[in-house]
């Protein structure tokens, strides 16, 4: 009944309107739009009551955010598992590790810079290997994190055209900081096309591996690339061969190949490298493998396709 008196009412109104506006015929003009609104006004009367009592309006159905109750349940049908969880936590700790370490290794550039004035040779020889362990600290840092994504499967590649002799040049320099006096080489033929991978963690995986050589055998390490080849489907990829000469042949052999098959087994950090650089050059669509040369020789190979 309320409804009903407001559309009178509303009628009303509109004719009062109209016959202060008008100048001729106001009088008949203000019959009309009394019906008219009338009319009209019972209209909405009759939609309003056709709704059930206490439903919201169409347009209120339609513009209503989700409940709080609705987004806990759709949250609560896929819920994270304990990987993505550690995968999460342990890139937020190294995002907080590696700030820290960013400055050590700022700030011992400056000091060999001689910005603060030169160093004697003691002194640089001490800020070098605070430097070195440093860089080392964030190497590890990365590798874990990478671990925990690639067993959470949320491991993504920053994949770029690279040319080999870039990857070699510095993985080289980078090996010979943890060589421990042993001699660490880099060959590579020339004009070999670029391959398409992730920059910084495939040389993190040809470090890896070459550490790995030099701590199971002893001995000094050669990183050559040969020219490209194609591998069984037809694809073009280039061979990154890591060759040492080994002082016991078959038990630094096992060591290495046990070392590259099961490094997971391993609970040391090179275990841990070589099992991430395992996962980042197949994710690649390369491969690692072992040969047995001559003369006591033996390659650790690694593949990466030349396509994208």
């Amino acid at each position: 009944m309320k409804l009903r008196g407001v559309a009178v009412l509303t009628a009303v109104y509109f004719v009062a309107v109209w016959i202060l506006m008008a100048q001729e015929h106001a009088y008949l003009g203000g019959v009309l739009v009394f019906v008219g609104a009338l009319v009209a006004g019972m209209q909405v009367v009759r939609s309003l009551e056709a709704l059930p009592i206490g439903s919201p309006a169409p347009s209120d159905v339609v513009l209503s955010a989700p409940s709080i109750q609705e987004t806990i349940e759709t949250h609560a049908a896929e819920p994270e598992t304990p990987e993505r969880q550690r995968a999460r936590f342990l890139g937020a700790l190294g995002h907080e590790l590696r700030n820290p370490l960013n400055s050590v290794t700022g700030f011992a550039d400056m000091l060999l810079s001689g910005a603060d004035g030169e160093l004697n040779s003691e002194q640089e020889r001490s800020v070098i290997t605070i430097r070195a362990s440093a860089e080392r600290l964030l190497r590890l840092v990365a590798t874990v994190v990478d671990q925990a994504r690639v067993r959470a499967g949320t491991l993504r590649l920053q994949q770029q055209w690279v040319a080999p002799s870039e990857l070699v040049s510095e993985a080289t320099n980078f090996v010979r900081t943890r060589a421990e006096g042993k001699s660490v080489i880099g060959d590579v033929a020339d004009a070999l096309p670029r391959v398409f991978v992730d920059r910084h963690r495939t040389i993190d995986a040809l470090v890896g591996l070459a550490v790995l050589v030099i701590r199971s055998s002893g001995t000094d390490v050669a990183i050559r690339v040969a020219p490209p080849r194609l591998d069984q489907v037809g694809k073009d990829f280039v061979q990154f061969d890591l060759i040492t000469h080994l002082k016991d042949s078959s038990a630094d052999t096992l060591s290495i190949v046990e070392r590259l098959e099961r490094p997971s087994a391993r609970t040391d950090a090179l275990g841990l490298e070589v099992s991430v650089a395992r996962s980042i050059v197949e994710a690649q669509g390369g491969r690692i493998w072992t040969e047995a040369g001559t003369a006591g020789s033996l390659r650790v190979c690694m593949t990466l396709p030349t396509s994208a």
